[in-house]
């Protein structure tokens, strides 16, 4: 680029001042001339370029202070609750008040979620300490943190051991206890373990997980009553003051229904909280059976993996290998692992789903599925092998346009973090129309490929493309202590593929509201063209199925959709039927939800102090209690560690946007035009 302007600016100046014989200067002033114009030429030239110039710059960035506030139900149940309802709401916002005016501050409020701080309420009826500081790594990385401000009871029942993940931490936790830190006292039930759905007949499960604090050498007598008659019970002796034990019952689905099913320990007159005493569970016993038929190329962990989500409303049987098909008709759902296979009956298999038009289908694609065979049993997805035999790594993330049924947020925000499925590589082409909830991420590459898709023609039908999701569920647990996102995930598809065939209306609601919260639903209707449609209205009836109790409410409608707020209901299994009419045809949607006790936030009511002093100390940061707030601000005015950095960086700017590059062509034209008028041009 150099050369050329180089070039072009001499040349410039020798058509003026070597080609021109009219003009008559002196040899010196000619090389001065020259000199201006070669300048003049080069630098317009150079600019047609657009080079780009390099500057080191200096930026000061300001110290950030981090204030996360503990909004879980847990600090709301001690003994000081009237306080923390009241005083300490306007002690915190003065609180706040001051801190903003000596720092910069960005405020969160964390429990279920983390979100940014709005109201202060304390509602929330999970408690995720692990997924705050997460989220402060992953939002502020690179990013001048002063110190982190952590008002909680310490206490948690989602995610894992906050202190596993300061220990890299290069600002201090400043932390605040919360709640009451005396402890008394208690027993409680800690879990408990069952089937929401049973079949009639049947014998069910009921494990409990009971505890006890300071408890030490007492008696205590755990029960299960139902309709006022105590259905079952065990005694329980307390051999340490820091007691935990599984009690497992076994109960006779004797009558078809919902049975109210109240869970009790007692023992201790002196219990200062007995809200974490009790819990009550609804069992369903149904007269249905759905009986489902695996055919797998092999025995593989992701069958068990599947199984486990199923309720005891569903059966499943195994067919592995060249094992004989059963009759399809005795079926509502078939799954086919990695089948067709080389092992499978293909002429069999083609002649029960020649038979059975109608059965759902879910088809695991792995390794060892056969894809020729596989392209002769559908029509919906034509399936090439790649170039090589090797497995990719495949991840998932789920596609916000999906609308087949709801997922949760925490299924969205945990799929991207699984471990990756083990897929062959193909050349997918969908032939008709497909709703993908998962799409395929190749080493960071997010494609457009489906992972788990569903179609719906005259058979239901859906298409995971990789295995091991075995794996998925040990991370579910892994991260959460449960394997509730997994069964989410999974169940919901097994029971879409279930349900009978419907006309793309549905209404969203969650599977489960604690009592203290409000119902909440949303629905979509569509119409024959499959548009979604807001015109009609959309009335709903609840039924309280142990009272009986029903509920009528009109849906809002928004602008694609319609959203009902039913309120808070009492504890209970409930079914609801939406109606309407579209082109004097009837359109009704039909579903269950429970309403269950308060929860896990009420099973420790003592704040763990030594928790937070943990998370402070592994910071070199300090604990406090609510009364010594005006001493943390003291600290963090006096901490030098909270101070702005100096970075240094280099910027890049187009030259022809510099201001000084103008005035140094205006100021060598001008010495140009002087001298050439002064010695007789022009």
């Amino acid at each position: 680029m150099f050369l050329v302007a180089a070039a072009v600016g001499v040349a410039f100046a020798m058509v003026l001042y070597f080609r021109n014989r009219k003009q008559h200067y002196g040899r010196l002033l000619t090389i001065v001339l020259f000199a201006l114009r070669t300048l003049i030429g080069g630098i317009v030239t150079m600019l047609l370029f657009n080079p780009y110039i390099r500057q080191k710059v200096s930026v000061v960035e300001q110290p950030m202070v981090v204030l996360a506030h503990d909004n879980s139900a847990s600090i709301v149940l001690s003994k000081d609750s009237s306080f923390f309802k009241t005083d300490y709401l306007v002690q915190f916002a003065d609180f706040r008040k001051e801190l903003g005016q000596d720092f910069q501050v960005d405020e969160y409020l964390f429990g279920q979620d983390v979100r940014d701080f709005s109201q202060l309420d304390f509602t929330d009826q999970l408690t995720d300490i692990s997924a705050l500081l997460q989220s402060v790594d992953r939002r502020y990385y690179k990013r001048n943190i002063g110190a982190i401000l952590l008002f909680s009871d310490g206490v948690y029942n989602r995610g894992f051991e906050p202190s596993l993940l300061v220990e890299k931490y290069p600002f201090p936790i400043y932390t605040v206890a919360l709640g009451d830190t005396l402890s008394y006292p208690d027993l409680f039930v800690k879990d408990v373990h069952y089937n929401k759905k049973v079949s009639l007949s049947s014998t069910f499960p009921i494990r409990v997980v009971v505890g006890a604090v300071d408890c030490a050498g007492r008696k205590a007598k755990l029960t299960l009553t139902e309709d006022g008659r105590i259905v079952a019970q065990q005694d329980i002796e307390v051999s340490s003051n820091r007691y935990s034990k599984e009690v497992d019952f076994m109960l006779e689905a004797d009558r078809k229904g919902v049975r109210q099913i109240d869970i009790e320990i007692r023992g201790l007159d002196e219990e200062a909280q007995r809200l974490n005493n009790m819990k009550r569970v609804f069992v369903e016993v149904l007269d249905q059976q759905y009986k489902i038929l695996c055919l797998a190329d092999a025995p593989h962990p992701d069958l068990g993996a599947l199984k486990s989500v199923l309720n005891d409303d569903c059966e499943m049987d195994f067919v592995l290998g060249r094992d004989e098909i059963p009759d399809l008709s005795k079926y509502q759902l078939l799954i086919l692992h990695q089948t067709p296979s080389k092992h499978t009956d293909m002429t069999t298999l083609y002649q029960q789903l020649e038979k059975n038009k109608k059965i759902p289908l879910l088809i695991v694609v792995g390794n060892a599925t056969d894809v020729e065979a596989l392209a002769k049993l559908q029509k919906i997805v034509e399936i090439h092998r790649g170039v090589t035999n090797s497995l990719l790594d495949v991840k998932g993330f789920v596609n916000t346009s999906f609308g087949t049924f709801s997922v949760s947020e925490k299924l969205r925000e945990q799929v991207g973090k699984y471990p990756p499925l083990a897929l062959p590589h193909l050349e997918l082409d969908m032939l008709l129309a497909h709703d993908d909830l998962l799409m395929q991420d190749v080493l960071g590459i997010k494609s457009g490929l489906p992972l788990l898709t569903f179609v719906k023609q005259d058979r239901k039908m859906a298409f995971l493309f990789g295995t091991n999701v075995w794996r998925w569920r040990l991370y579910n647990y892994y991260q959460d202590k449960n394997s509730l996102v997994f069964d989410e995930l999974f169940s919901k598809t097994l029971n879409y593929l279930l349900l009978s065939r419907d006309d793309g209306s549905a209404v969203f609601c969650k599977e489960e509201y604690y009592s203290n919260e409000p119902v909440v639903m949303t629905a979509e209707l569509r119409n024959p063209s499959n548009e979604l449609v807001t015109e009609p209205d959309l009335n709903i009836t609840i039924v309280n199925k142990k009272t009986g109790e029903t509920y009528e409410y009109l849906f809002s409608k928004r602008d694609h959709d319609y959203e009902l707020n039913a309120g808070i209901l009492p504890e209970g299994i409930y079914t609801y039927r939406a109606q309407t009419s579209m082109a004097g045809q009837p359109v009704s949607v039909s579903g269950s939800f429970a309403v269950v006790s308060m929860g896990i936030e009420a099973q420790q009511l003592t704040a763990d102090i030594d928790r937070l002093r943990g998370l402070s100390a592994a910071t070199n940061g300090k604990c406090y209690t609510v009364d010594q707030l005006s001493q943390l601000l003291e600290d963090l005015r006096q901490d030098a560690r909270i101070t702005s950095v100096e970075h240094h960086e280099n910027r890049f700017e187009d030259l022809i946007h510099s201001k000084w590059i103008f005035f140094v062509l205006i100021g060598l034209a001008a010495i140009e035009w002087i001298l050439r008028k002064m010695f007789g041009s022009y």
